[in-house]
């Protein structure tokens, strides 16, 4: 039993689960900037939901990405699937099983959100997310895999978590936040196809990257970070808090580091495409955390125990311990020194 339950907790790449409620947290807190707190009970309930389609989002997309992953043959930790199906761990049906089962939860959960404008947001949310790689659409076969994942979690879940707490939608200068943090997901996910590109060419899985070519990809990635950074300038002048400029500008020297090691031909090396989706995804889930940061240091009062620190504390842990089983597994995989003798 544990095994098979380590084995489904791979096929689910649990660990990408750590930034989504970050971002819908992004949303929730903007109609307390002002004053007044999180509403924690639809403030759970919008977790879960979110939380639950983007484990959904995984468990479809290792059943459909079966075939460009078999043909993937250096996969890292962070790109080429969980390897659970690819290895024969588990049968495919059983992830398309599990990724349907969890698509009617999330439609429940759906509609008894509070409001009109929360439930149709949800509900386009769980649509994206499936069409991502199922079909008929295949998004991400069409080049918009990119645009579909901003779409749903910079977009349509934060404006889930702000429409939940506000009780609908209107125009707020907070959510121009969106913008750069938007910016910064769709090039973290090209970097994502980047490491990939070669296998998903060879099949049905025709991503941006390789329409496009990976080396225009890489421009395209380098002119979108400091894109991302230079919106700060107009977004300030619209609205958007010091504080919040402060944060996201300081997670900056990260994300034009490896920009940089892309520009310099950093993606014909295999090794180094090992880290740089570890980078990305690092450098996005910072960037979320940081607009986040900002935020609560806005609002009038600040208490550690607040509902908004949770998605918080939660990348901070989960970060530090996929570090240290990283490592721990690192350790084991050494090879021992020579064993004494006896004289």
């Amino acid at each position: 039993m544990a095994s098979l339950i380590k084995l489904l907790l791979e096929l689910g790449r649990v660990k990408f689960l750590l930034y989504s409620p970050i971002l819908y947290t992004v949303g929730a807190i903007i109609p307390t900037v002002g004053g007044g707190a999180i509403h924690v009970w639809t403030f759970i309930h919008g977790v879960a939901f979110t939380w639950l389609t983007h484990l959904m989002t995984h468990y479809c997309n290792e059943y459909y990405d079966l075939e460009p992953d078999r043909a993937n043959t250096s996969p890292s930790p962070w790109t080429g699937g969980s390897r659970v199906l690819v290895t024969g761990g588990l049968k495919p049906e059983l992830s398309l099983r599990i990724a349907c089962a969890l698509a009617g939860v999330c439609i429940v959960l759906a509609l008894l959100l509070p409001n009109n404008a929360a439930r149709v947001l949800a509900l386009l949310a769980v649509f994206f997310s499936w069409e991502y790689s199922a079909p008929p659409l295949k998004l991400e076969a069409l080049g918009l895999g990119e645009f579909t994942v901003t779409l749903v979690l910079n977009t349509l879940v934060p404006l889930l978590g702000y429409s939940i707490q506000s009780g609908g939608l209107q125009p707020h200068p907070l959510l121009l936040v969106l913008i750069p943090l938007g910016i910064i997901e769709f090039i973290r996910m090209m970097v994502m196809n980047m490491a990939d590109w070669e296998s998903d060419a060879k099949t049905w899985k025709k991503t941006l990257v390789v329409r496009i070519g990976i080396e225009n990809a890489v421009r395209i990635h380098g002119i979108g970070m400091v894109l991302a950074y230079l919106t700060l300038i107009p977004l300030y002048g619209m609205g958007l808090p010091f504080a919040v400029l402060l944060t996201l500008a300081a997670t900056s020297p990260m994300g034009l580091r490896y920009a940089y090691r892309l520009q310099k031909g950093a993606w014909k090396q295999k090794q180094t495409m090992w880290i740089l989706p570890f980078l990305a995804s690092t450098h996005n889930g910072l960037g979320g955390s940081a607009a986040l940061l900002g935020m609560i240091l806005v609002k009038p009062g600040i208490s550690p125990t607040a509902v908004e620190f949770f998605p918080l504390y939660l990348y901070l842990g989960g970060f530090l311990l996929l570090r240290f089983m990283a490592r721990a597994k690192k350790q084991r995989r050494l090879p021992k020194g020579p064993q004494a003798t006896p004289a």
